[in-house]
C-alpha cells in the first residue's frame, strides 16, 4: 500500500501541471484560432499583407508571456513541493518524539529566494513562501521546547520513582539518614545535603548525618534552615553570605564556601513541619531555579513519608523495648540480689555475638532472649527465689522448672517472624553440651547457637556476682561473694566443651577486656579485675580505663 502511495502523488502531479500548462495556453489558442478562422480571412481579402504579417508576429510574441509565466510558476511548485517534504519530515519526527529535528530549520532554496524587478541581489523583500517557511520554522521550534521540557519531566520523574522506592524501603532511622542525603545529593546535582529534624519540644533542629561533618544542633529560627523550619516556607537564595542572619562561621571553620542554597521544610502525614531538606551549591549554574525547586518540593514529600515512617517505628521499637526492659526488671524487684544480672548478661552476650559476627537479626533476637531469660522466675515461691543457702532437691526442682516457665511467658508474646525464635533461646540457656543439663538435656548439637553464648554469659555473671548460696569448685567451696577472677576464667576453660561450648569460650575471652572495662567501677571494682586487665588488655586499654601501665603492687 505504502508503494502506491508516491505513485499517485506523482501521477497528480502531473496532471495537475498538464492542466496548468493548458489553462495557461487555452486562451492564446483560441485567441489564434479566432484569428485564423475570422480575421485573417478579412485582411487577406482587403489584400492587407503588412498587417496580417504583424499580427502574426504579435500572437508569437503573446505566446512567449504564457510560457515564461508556466515556467516562472513551475518553478514556485517545486520548490513548495521541497517544502512541503520538509514539514512532512519533521511532523514524522514529531510523532516519533524525536529530539534532533529542532537542531535543523526549514532551508529557503534559491527558488525561493525574494525575486526583485531587476533581479538584484541586494532585494530583501519577503514573499509569501518565505513568511510560510519562518512561520513553520517557529512552530517547530516550539514543538521542540516541549519535547525536550517532555524528555525532562520524563527524567525527574523516573528520579522521583527511584528515590521513593529507595526509601520507603528503608525503615531503619541510622541507615535512612545518610541514604535520603545521598541520593538527594545525586539527584539534585549539588555538593551537599543537609537533613534535619525538628525537636519541637526543645524548640531545635539536629541533624544526625550530615556530609563531611560531625552532628550540628540549630536553634529555632536562627539560620537559613531554622528560619525555614519556623515560618515553613521555602528559601532560594544565589548566594547565602548576602543574607545577613547567615552564620559564616561554619564555612570558615571548615574550609567551604556557601553559594546557592534551596532550603524548604519537610511535612509529615498530619501536616506539621517533621524536617528541613536543604541542598546547597548547584553544580554548574549559579543557583537552583524553579525547576529544581519544584522537583525538590517532590523530593521532599517522598522524604517527609520515609522520615515519618521510620519515627514511628522507632517509637513502636522505643516501647517495645521498654516493655520488655520493665518485664526484666520485674525479676530483679522480686530478686535484689541478683539485680542487674540480666542486663549485664544481656551485654556480655551481645560483645560475644559481635566477636562471633552474628548477623544483625540474630544479635537482636540474642538481645531479647538475654533481658528475658529469667522472666520464668516470677512463678518461683519467694521461699525458693529468695532462700540463703543450698536447696533441698525439691525446691532446687521447683527453681530449675524457671526455664519452661520462661518459655511458657515468652511464647505469649507476639513476635515477628524473624525474632520467633526467642522463647527457644531463653529456655535453654541452664542446658550443657554433654546433655546433662536442664529442662530438656539437649546437647551442643541441636542447642541453637544463641542459647550457647547465654550459657557462658550466664555462667561467668553469676560467678563473678554475690549470690545466696555458696560457689564451689571441683575441690572447694568458695562462699557467696564473687569468686576470684583466675578462677572463673579458669573454670571457664575447665567447661568448655562438657558444659560450654568450646567457640563460644574463646570468642568471650577474646572480648574479656572489653567486658571488664565496661563494667569497671560500676559492678567490678577495680582491685577485682586490674590484675587480669594488666595481662589482658592492650596498652590502650589501660589508657581509656584510666590505669597505671604497670602492675598494681
Amino acid at each position: 500500500m505504502r508503494l502506491f502511495k508516491p505513485l499517485a502523488r506523482e501521477k497528480s502531479r502531473r496532471l495537475f501541471l498538464a492542466f496548468f500548462a493548458l489553462s495557461s495556453l487555452l486562451p492564446l489558442l483560441v485567441l489564434i484560432f479566432i484569428t485564423n478562422q475570422y480575421i485573417l480571412p478579412l485582411i487577406d481579402a482587403d489584400g492587407s499583407d503588412l498587417l496580417g504579417n504583424a499580427l502574426t508576429y504579435g500572437i508569437l510574441v503573446m505566446l512567449l508571456f504564457p510560457l515564461m509565466s508556466f515556467f516562472l510558476m513551475f518553478r514556485w511548485i517545486r520548490s513548495l513541493e521541497c517544502l512541503t517534504n520538509q514539514i512532512r519530515g519533521k511532523s514524522t519526527e514529531i510523532r516519533n518524539g524525536t529530539k534532533e529535528f529542532a537542531d535543523q530549520e526549514i532551508t529557503v532554496t534559491d527558488s525561493l529566494r525574494p525575486q526583485a524587478a531587476d533581479d538584484h541581489p541586494t532585494a530583501r523583500e519577503e514573499n509569501e513562501i518565505q513568511s510560510l517557511i519562518r512561520s513553520f520554522n517557529e512552530i517547530f521550534q516550539t514543538a521542540a521546547d516541549q519535547l525536550a521540557e517532555r524528555e525532562h519531566l520524563k527524567e525527574l520523574l523516573a528520579n522521583l520513582v527511584g528515590v521513593a522506592s529507595d526509601l520507603t524501603s528503608e525503615l531503619e532511622f541510622n541507615r535512612l539518614f545518610p541514604l535520603i542525603i545521598g541520593r538527594v545529593t545525586e539527584v539534585m546535582a549539588a555538593e551537599r545535603t543537609s537533613l534535619y529534624v525538628i525537636d519541637w519540644d526543645n524548640r531545635e533542629l539536629w541533624t544526625k548525618v550530615s556530609e563531611g561533618i560531625d552532628t550540628i544542633t540549630v536553634p529555632l529560627g536562627k539560620g537559613i534552615s531554622g528560619r525555614v523550619a519556623e515560618t515553613g516556607q521555602l528559601l532560594n537564595v544565589t548566594d547565602a553570605w548576602d543574607l545577613p542572619y547567615f552564620d559564616r562561621s561554619f564555612d570558615q571553620r571548615n574550609d567551604f564556601r556557601t553559594r546557592s542554597v534551596l532550603c524548604l521544610p519537610i511535612r509529615g502525614r498530619t501536616g506539621q513541619n517533621v524536617g528541613v531538606l536543604q541542598v546547597i551549591n548547584k553544580k554548574g549554574k549559579d543557583h537552583f531555579d524553579r525547576r529544581d525547586e519544584v522537583f525538590l518540593k517532590g523530593l521532599a514529600s517522598q522524604v517527609g513519608i520515609a522520615l515519618d515512617n521510620s519515627l514511628l517505628i522507632d517509637e513502636l521499637k522505643l516501647s517495645f523495648n521498654s516493655s520488655i526492659t520493665t518485664l526484666s526488671a520485674i525479676v530483679d524487684a522480686r530478686h535484689p540480689l541478683t539485680a542487674g544480672h540480666s542486663l549485664r548478661v544481656t551485654e556480655y552476650s551481645l560483645l560475644i555475638a559481635k566477636e562471633m559476627n552474628l548477623s544483625e537479626n540474630d544479635i537482636e533476637v540474642l538481645r531479647l532472649a538475654a533481658l528475658l531469660h529469667d522472666i520464668g522466675k516470677i512463678g518461683i515461691r519467694d521461699a525458693v527465689l529468695l532462700k540463703e543457702g543450698l536447696f533441698t532437691p525439691e525446691e532446687r526442682e521447683e527453681m530449675n522448672s524457671h526455664p519452661v516457665k520462661t518459655k511458657q511467658i515468652l511464647e505469649k508474646f507476639y513476635f515477628p517472624r524473624r525474632l520467633r525464635s526467642v522463647p527457644d533461646i531463653a529456655c535453654h540457656h541452664h542446658e550443657k553440651m554433654d546433655g546433662s543439663g536442664y529442662p530438656d538435656g539437649l546437647n551442643g548439637d541441636v542447642l541453637p547457637l544463641g542459647s550457647k553464648i547465654l550459657m557462658v554469659a550466664d555462667v561467668f555473671d553469676a560467678l563473678t556476682s554475690r549470690r545466696e548460696y555458696p560457689k564451689y569448685t571441683s575441690v572447694e567451696t568458695l562462699g557467696m561473694e564473687p569468686m576470684p577472677l583466675n578462677t572463673v576464667l579458669s573454670l571457664l576453660q575447665q567447661e568448655s566443651g562438657s558444659h560450654l561450648a568450646p567457640e563460644v569460650v574463646s570468642a568471650f575471652l577474646r572480648c574479656l577486656p572489653q567486658v571488664l572495662l565496661q563494667f569497671r567501677g560500676e559492678h567490678f571494682t577495680p582491685e577485682y579485675i586490674d590484675e587480669t586487665l594488666h595481662r589482658l588488655a592492650p596498652g590502650e586499654l589501660h589508657s581509656a580505663a584510666g590505669l597505671p601501665q604497670h602492675p598494681l603492687p
